[in-house]
């Protein structure tokens, strides 16, 4: 498809416009685990990419079903070098098989600690500044 044929097709509008609003949001990958609770049950997921508003992780602890069922989550995690775990309530924005039998969630941040926010914030800039990767924006944390 040329430029032209995507000026003309309002869904390849809408996934520019949504590729560059994620875009828009300063993310970048990393390589950190993430410890949720459910009840009397811990998951560890691996996250691949970070923002201060949001987290994508991947799940190979739960099916699809229980993927897509789940829309608020309790997540704690330690970003390097920092001196305590960020803990944090988040909503599962969107749910999608990664590879395998792993599902990746979209999770938004919800009642960020301010101070975690600011350290969220300036990690992700400082791995901004050191050159850090974004990431696929298919695997992008949620934007604010």
């Amino acid at each position: 498809m040329n430029h032209t044929d995507a000026a003309h097709n309002p869904l390849t509008q809408q996934a520019l416009a949504d590729r560059v609003d994620r875009r828009s949001a300063r993310r970048v990958t990393v390589d950190l685990f993430v410890q949720e609770r459910d009840g009397d049950r811990l998951f560890v997921h691996p996250a691949s990419n970070l923002s201060e508003s949001g987290i994508f992780i991947e799940s190979y602890s739960y099916s699809l079903r229980n993927a897509v069922d789940r829309r608020f989550i309790e997540l704690e995690f330690q970003l390097p070098d920092a001196q305590r775990p960020i803990a944090v309530r988040g909503e599962v924005l969107d749910v999608r098989r990664v590879q395998g039998f792993s599902h990746g969630l979209a999770v938004r941040f919800l009642d960020l600690d301010e101070t975690d926010r600011q350290q969220l914030s300036a990690f992700v800039a400082r791995r901004i500044a050191e050159g850090a990767d974004e990431g696929p924006v298919y695997e992008a944390a949620p934007i604010a």
